[in-house]
């Protein structure tokens, strides 16, 4: 038990530090206005396709663990990949990531929900920790499940918290 609360933790810091090493703090011109939203497509033959949604994210993206929304800001980025749909939400400080069948009703393969508290939560399909669904509607997800995460004052004792994302990828 220990080893798969282990492998989830390090699972959840791994899509963490992927996410901040795809973004940066650094801001580039102010946008006009606050609501402005940019959104592109990439399509090649070999299945890949690619979504992305700038400042807009805050609008198409809901957070919520343990019943707290979540404060959702930066860059949603969706990419359907040889099967998979890999979603990315926020930035640096507040990565959050899910990795998605293409089926109908998509399989939640892993979750990870960054540092909640001082607790690192996640979610891996198969581990035996934590549980997770999938609905699609259009262009919108629906996650929702456990996630299961250490806190270091009690290591010993492993962290559930329900969570629930909403995401559009345009």
């Amino acid at each position: 038990m220990k080893r798969s609360v282990t492998v989830a933790a390090a699972a959840a810091a791994i899509a963490v530090v992927g996410l901040s090493g795809c973004s940066s703090d650094k801001k580039s011109e102010p946008a006009a206005s606050s609501s402005s939203s940019v959104s592109s497509s990439v399509s090649s033959s070999s299945e890949t396709s690619v979504s992305v949604s700038v400042d807009g994210a805050a609008a198409n993206t809901k957070v919520t663990i343990d019943g707290q929304d979540q404060d959702v800001s930066g860059t949603t980025v969706c990419t359907a990949l040889n099967g998979d749909v890999n979603i990315a939400i926020g930035g640096a400080a507040t990565g959050i990531a899910a990795v998605l069948t293409d089926a109908n009703p998509p399989e939640v393969k892993s979750v990870g929900l960054g540092n909640v508290n001082g607790v690192t939560l996640a979610y891996t399909a198969g581990t035996g920790q934590g549980e997770a669904s999938a609905s699609k509607e259009g262009n919108a997800y629906k996650i929702s499940g456990t996630a299961t995460g250490i806190d270091m004052a009690n290591p010993m004792q492993p962290v559930n918290k329900p969570f629930e994302i909403e995401v559009t990828c345009s």
